[in-house]
């Protein structure tokens, strides 16, 4: 059975933050805000948005972290997996930093 997207993510977030990910993080928001401060910690800023804040049927979040100049983004209709995916983009940037 192949991945889900929410399974390739979570290997991702493994892979680039190793046990600093929170339990849960792209299922649960609290957890993903854990990892939104672990970045925080390393220089980055952080923003979510709701992007349909005056809709009581769509939902959709775009979560960003930025740092000298480069901003990561990603939207997603669920709140945790927007941070998560923008998490990925930023700590790849670190990653390329060493």
């Amino acid at each position: 059975m192949p991945e889900s997207r929410l399974e390739t993510l979570e290997k991702q977030l493994k892979q680039l933050f190793g046990d600093a990910v929170p339990h849960q993080a792209v299922y649960d928001i609290h957890a993903a805000m854990e990892l939104a401060e672990v970045l925080e910690g390393k220089g980055f800023n952080f923003q979510l948005k709701d992007l349909f804040p005056k809709s009581m049927t769509q939902t959709g979040w775009q979560a960003s972290f930025s740092r000298d100049g480069m901003t990561f983004s990603a939207d997603d209709s669920q709140s945790s997996v927007a941070v998560c995916m923008a998490a990925v983009g930023a700590a790849s940037e670190l990653s390329t930093d060493k």
